[in-house]
C-alpha cells in the first residue's frame, strides 16, 4: 500500500515525458523534475507519519514468476523498509530532482531520453533499497548499469566518453558474475533466496568463504576499493554533472549497503575470519587514494579519488564489526553523498563558465564568485570531516570503530583524514585565493537555479552535522536488526 507509490510516481513520471513533445524542453524539464519532487513528498510524509520502529515495515511480497501447470512460482519477493534503506532511498529522491535542476541547461539534446534514464534509474535504485530477495537484488543491481552506461556514453563531456563507459560497464559486469554464482550456489543449497529465510539458515563454514569472496568481488567494484577502482576516475572525468552526481552520490554506496545488508549478516563467520584482510586493503585504499588525490591536477578526478580515500573508511569502518563501526559506515556514507554530489556540482559551475577542469589555470575566483566561494569553502571543510558538519560524525565514529579493532589501524587511518585536509585546502586555496588569473576576468556568480540546487545539500550537511541524533537512531535500528541476525 504505501510502497507502491513509490515505484508508480517514477513510473508515471515516464510516461508522461514521453507524451510530451520534444519541440518544448521546458515542459519536459519540469515534468520530471515535478514528479521527482512529488516522490521525495510523498516518502518524507510516509515517513512522518509512520515512523520506522525495530526491525522491517511497510512489507510488500507478491509471486514474482509463476506457472499454473506445473503449480509452480518463484517467490513470495518481499520488499520492506527499515532503519539503514530508508536513509539510501531519502538521499536517492533528493538527488534525482538535484540531477535534473543541474542539467537544467547542459543537456541540450535528447532531452527527453536524458529525463526518461534519470527516473528510470530512480525507479530502479528504489528497488534495489527496499527488496529483500537475493535474485532481485542482483537483477536491479545490474540494471542500473544500462541507463548509467547510456548517460555516460551519450552525454558524457569529453571525446573519451564512449572508453569511460565501458570501463564502468564491464569492470561492475565482471565483478557481478560472481555474486550472480554465489546466489546460484545458495539457492541450490537452500531452496530459497528469501533474506528473510536465509538469516535463520547457518551455511557451512567452508561454503560461507567462497559465498563471502563472490559476494565481495562483486560490492568492492561498486563501493570501489583498491584495486577494484580504476573505472571510477575514468567514469567521473567524463560523466555528465548528473551522471557524476548519481555516481558519487548514490551508486558508490550500493556497494557499502550490499555489505551491510547481505555479506555480514548472511556471512558472519567468513565476515569475522576474513576481516583483518578487508581492513588491510581498507586501510591502503585510505593512504592511497589519499596520496593519489594530492597530485591531481583535473578537478573530477581529484575529487573522485578522495571518494576511493573515503569509501576505503566506510569498508574500515563495516569490517571491524562493531555497532560504533556499522553506525560509521551509514553515516559517513550519507554524509560523502551530500558532500561529494555538491563539489561535483561546484566544479561543474567553474566548467560551465571556462570549459576547463584544470586546476593550474584558476586563481583568484573568490573575487568574482564570492558565493559560489562561501558554499566551496563550506563545502571543502565538510569534506576534510570539520566539526559542525555531517562527515564529521561519520568520520569520528569510524575512527573510534578503528581504534577500537587496533590502534595501528587507527593511527593509519587518521593519517588519511589529515592527508584529505591537505589535498582539500590545497584544492581550495589554489583555486580560490591570490591575485585574479586573466582567465576568469569576466566572471558571474551563482544563478538561481545553481544555488537553489546546492542550497538542500549545504542545509542537511550542516543539520545533520549538529543535529546527527535526527537520523542515528534510526540506523541503531536497522544495525541492531543486522547485528543481532549474526
Amino acid at each position: 500500500m504505501y510502497l507502491t507509490p513509490l515505484f508508480l510516481f517514477p513510473l508515471i513520471g515516464i510516461i508522461n515525458v514521453i507524451f510530451i513533445s520534444r519541440k518544448n524542453p521546458s515542459l519536459l524539464k519540469k515534468s520530471a523534475l515535478g514528479w521527482s519532487l512529488l516522490t521525495l513528498l510523498f516518502f518524507l510524509i510516509m515517513e512522518i507519519a509512520f515512523p520506522a520502529n525495530y526491525g522491517f515495515s511497510f512489507l510488500k511480497d507478491f509471486n514474482w514468476i509463476t506457472n499454473n501447470n506445473w503449480n509452480w512460482s518463484w517467490g513470495p519477493v518481499l520488499f520492506a523498509i527499515d532503519g539503514i534503506s530508508c536513509y539510501f532511498i531519502a538521499l536517492t529522491l533528493l538527488l534525482t530532482p538535484v540531477c535534473i535542476l543541474v542539467s537544467w541547461s547542459s543537456i541540450r539534446f535528447l532531452i527527453k531520453e536524458f529525463l526518461i534514464g534519470l527516473l528510470f534509474i530512480e525507479i530502479l535504485l528504489i528497488g534495489v533499497f527496499t527488496t529483500l530477495d537475493l535474485l532481485l537484488f542482483y537483477i536491479l543491481f545490474e540494471g542500473i548499469l544500462i541507463p548509467m552506461f547510456i548517460i555516460i556514453g551519450v552525454w558524457g563531456s569529453r571525446e573519451e566518453k564512449i572508453r569511460a563507459a565501458f570501463y564502468f560497464f564491464f569492470y561492475t559486469l565482471v565483478g557481478s558474475l560472481f555474486m550472480l554464482l554465489c546466489i546460484f550456489q545458495i539457492y541450490s543449497l537452500t531452496g530459497t533466496t528469501h533474506y528473510l529465510t536465509l538469516l535463520s539458515i547457518e551455511l557451512p563454514l567452508n561454503l560461507q568463504w567462497w559465498l563471502f569472496l563472490g559476494f565481495f568481488f562483486s560490492l568492492s567494484v561498486k563501493i570501489p576499493m583498491i584495486p577494484f577502482h580504476i573505472w571510477l576516475p575514468q567514469a567521473h572525468v567524463e560523466a555528465p554533472v548528473a551522471g557524476s552526481v548519481l555516481l558519487a552520490g548514490i551508486l558508490l554506496k550500493l556497494g557499502g549497503y550490499g555489505f551491510v545488508r547481505f555479506s555480514f549478516p548472511l556471512f558472519p563467520q567468513a565476515s569475522e575470519f576474513l576481516s583483518p584482510i578487508l581492513i588491510l586493503l581498507s586501510l591502503i585504499a585510505v593512504l592511497y587514494g589519499s596520496l593519489t588525490t594530492c597530485r591531481q591536477n583535473d578537478m573530477k578526478r581529484l575529487i573522485a579519488y578522495s571518494s576511493v580515500a573515503h569509501m576505503g573508511l566506510v569498508t574500515l569502518a563495516i569490517f571491524t564489526h562493531s555497532v560504533e563501526g556499522l553506525l560509521a559506515s551509514l553515516f559517513l556514507m550519507i554524509a560523502h553523498g551530500f558532500v561529494s554530489s555538491g563539489l561535483f556540482m561546484g566544479v561543474t559551475v567553474l566548467y560551465d563558465r571556462h570549459h576547463t577542469r584544470a586546476i593550474r589555470y584558476y586563481r583568484g575566483v573568490a573575487a568574482s564568485m564570492p558565493i559560489f566561494a562561501c558554499i566551496t569553502l563550506f563545502l571543502t571543510l565538510a569534506n576534510i570531516a570539520f566539526p559542525s558538519t555531517c562527515n564529521f560524525i561519520g568520520e569520528f565514529f569510524s575512527l573510534l570503530a578503528a581504534l577500537q579493532y587496533s590502534t595501528w589501524s587507527g593511527i593509519v587511518a587518521c593519517s588519511g583524514v589529515i592527508l584529505s585536509a591537505v589535498y582539500a585546502l590545497y584544492f581550495y586555496n589554489r583555486v580560490f585565493f591570490g591575485s585574479l588569473s586573466p582567465l576568469i576576468k569576466f566572471n558571474r556568480d551563482l544563478n538561481r537555479r545553481e544555488f537553489q540546487s546546492l542550497s538542500p545539500l549545504i542545509t542537511l550537511t550542516l543539520g545533520l552535522g549538529l543535529f546527527p541524533n535526527i537520523i542515528l537512531y534510526g540506523m541503531l535500528l536497522g544495525t541492531y536488526t543486522t547485528v543481532g541476525s549474526t
